[in-house]
């Protein structure tokens, strides 16, 4: 291993594949250390959102995850085995659906991924000490032979989970509480006529009081295999951990599963091929901050909470497409240390809705059955927004907008039917986010000369000069626009007008996209000096 990196993280799971994947691809100088030897085959977190699948299409692997997980079509409920609801779940207006996807194919995927753009893991390393000196840190780490070695690096990364080194290493409180009951997982099959797709929650009352309660979620590999998560006494010994996969105790049987789950089941049904299964408890915690200095917590190192939506990996793995960005522009000298600052700024609050709202949906679900569900809209995370944010600017007078325009801070959503000359297919507009790099986009309609292009390529050069030299820009032009092509920057037709509709377009406004694919700057003109202004607050000197 080398001795001195610019940015080492510390955990190989999902969220800290994900940052070494950005770090990789940005061209920072990272390590990405892992204590376990081999890859987890645990069937921990299952539901990934579409907010997510679209960062896995950024990275260009979201095909593959598709291909190895399974679409959730709706749920159906139980109630002492007596079905007693059922709902279709609609995907209209989303990119993606909803998908089961096991958490040891996300790591494998992710990792591949990661090896494609030319990075790896080191495993079987383990830090064990770590000090801020100045403005870096030194760590140190020892291996799978016990050899112990000191890494010098500026920022560090702990992405390691919920027993996490670096958090402890930085004093920071995991302030919440347990639930007093605890759970246990199984990854079985089950031997009944049900249909596939459907997430499937299940109670038992005792008088009409609720008794314990279980949810099973389809797993690729067989058509009846899924992972079930129920309610459990008091396992026989030890304390179960809040780690699901850190095997403290003994695990259930697949009697004991069997003997659990069978008055919530509709009867006939048999569980049978137990793979893997595991006691752990549901917490809500939350750090008080993302960051201490020049180190940074992601993932369940900085947040867990119940399961209830499936969002503890994804909310880790925006978690640190969020902070990748931010250490890759500080990184390269474009941007100084305080734009560091805005990844506890922005994801903190995200972090603390989900901790407060599944809690909220978890404390229902033990009185009522597995009934209450967060919103549709909560769960595909595709409204998370940083509108508050210090480092987003919206130049748009009040008055001249329709409310569900999307504004400075929020995800840029997709425009469809894009078209050019000589190509045959139509294409969309996230094809070009969440690259690694900004992207400046402006919207071009009635007579558009040769002048009005130039100014706006002066305002791409100020970007790439200013502050990110990979970014990019395209003009989109109404499709009644007489356009004279001068050349300047790449022109791309709104032929649907999908894109004028999306973003309540009108001709002249300019939107700069952050490499997480949110809205950094909008304007309702291509006009340097309020460019400049915004771009003042990330310039090193200014710092």
């Amino acid at each position: 291993m080398r001795a001195s990196v610019d940015v080492m993280v510390v955990g190989a799971g999902p969220v800290g594949l994900l940052l070494a994947c950005e770090l990789q691809r940005q061209g920072v100088d990272y390590l990405l250390i892992e204590r376990s030897p081999q890859r987890s085959y645990f069937c921990k977190a299952l539901g990934v959102t579409p907010r997510t699948l679209e960062l896995f299409e950024a990275l260009g692997m979201v095909q593959e995850a598709i291909d190895c997980g399974v679409w959730l079509t709706g749920w159906t409920s139980f109630e002492n085995g007596v079905e007693n609801g059922s709902h279709d779940s609609s995907w209209e207006g989303l990119p993606y659906g909803f998908l089961a996807l096991a958490q040891y194919d996300t790591e494998r995927i992710l990792e591949a991924c990661l090896r494609r753009h030319g990075g790896g893991v080191s495993r079987g390393v383990t830090l064990t000490d770590f000090v801020e000196c100045g403005d870096g840190i030194k760590a140190g780490v020892k291996d799978a032979s016990g050899a112990s070695q000191g890494i010098e690096c500026n920022w560090l990364v702990g992405c390691d989970g919920a027993r996490s080194a670096v958090r402890k290493g930085i004093k920071q409180k995991f302030e919440g509480e347990k639930y007093p009951i605890g759970f246990a997982l199984g990854d079985v099959e089950l031997d009944w006529d049900r249909p596939r797709g459907h997430a499937y929650r299940f109670t038992q009352t005792v008088k009409g009081q609720m008794g314990n309660g279980m949810v099973a979620v389809p797993v690729r590999g067989s058509t009846r295999r899924y992972r079930l998560s129920m309610g459990y006494p008091e396992p026989r010994a030890g304390e179960p951990p809040e780690e699901v996969g850190t095997e403290a105790i003994t695990p259930p049987s697949l009697e004991e599963l069997t003997a659990i789950a069978d008055p919530m089941l509709p009867p006939g049904t048999r569980l049978f091929n137990l793979r893997w299964s595991s006691f752990y408890r549901i917490s809500h915690r939350i750090v008080p901050t993302y960051s201490v200095g020049n180190v940074f917590l992601a993932g369940d190192a900085a947040h867990i909470h119940p399961p209830i939506g499936g969002l503890g990996m994804n909310t880790g793995l925006q978690d640190a497409h969020n902070l990748s960005w931010k250490l890759a522009l500080v990184a390269h000298g474009m941007a100084g240390p305080r734009l560091l600052d805005s990844y506890s700024a922005e994801r903190h609050p995200v972090g603390l809705d989900v901790v407060e709202e599944t809690s909220r949906a978890m404390d229902e679900a033990v009185k009522a059955g597995w009934r209450q569900q967060l919103t549709r809209g909560r769960e595909s995370q595709l409204f998370i927004h940083y509108r508050s944010s210090a480092w987003v600017q919206d130049d748009v007078p009040t008055g001249q907008d329709k409310s569900e325009a999307p504004c400075a801070g929020d995800r840029a959503p997709d425009a469809f039917g894009l078209s050019r000359p000589f190509v045959a297919h139509r294409s969309r507009l996230r094809e070009r986010l969440e690259r690694g790099y900004h992207v400046l986009i402006g919207y071009f309609g009635g007579e558009k000369t040769e002048s009005d292009q130039r100014v706006f390529a002066d305002l791409l050069s100020m970007i790439r000069r200013r502050l990110d030299r990979a970014t990019t820009g395209i003009g989109i032009l109404d499709p009644n626009t007489h356009f004279v092509d001068a050349e300047l920057i790449p022109v791309i037709l709104d032929s649907d007008g999908s894109f004028q509709q999306v973003y309540h377009a009108r001709s002249g406004m300019v939107w700069l996209i952050r490499p997480d694919g949110h809205i950094a700057w909008r304007h309702d003109g291509i006009d340097p000096d309020r460019l400049a202004l915004f771009l003042e607050r990330f310039e090193p000197h200014k710092c």
